[in-house]
């Protein structure tokens, strides 16, 4: 091998060190913009999935408080109930005829 040979030598493994690195170097820049992106979407998933949620415990509460209000209906409507059943078992009233309903009008 002469001189020539080796400086030629030298100069190729000096390119392809330096294509090395171009190489490491753009597959870290495609590393780093894929981690960015995928950064980008879980935020934005997780943003869109939270607000869903708050929708729905707005709804659960909603719901919660009709729930609430229908159970004091039920117990307003069962005690009618009651003090009806009472009042025919204990004091013997009844529901009277239409013919002995007598309505006064107001002047």
């Amino acid at each position: 091998m002469n001189l020539a040979d080796i400086t030629a030598w030298a100069n190729q493994q000096q390119v392809q060190t330096r294509q090395r690195y171009w190489i490491t170097f753009f597959v870290l820049l495609a590393s780093l913009t894929a981690t960015a992106l995928a950064v980008v979407f879980s935020t934005y998933t997780t943003r869109h999935l939270l607000n869903g949620l708050q929708q729905v415990v707005q709804e659960q509460n909603r719901l919660q408080v009709e729930w609430g209000q229908l159970l004091l209906e039920q117990s307003s409507l069962v005690a009618q109930g009651q003090i009806e059943e009472i009042a025919i078992s204990r004091l013997g009233m009844e529901v009277p005829a239409m013919d002995k309903v007598v309505v006064f009008a107001r002047d």
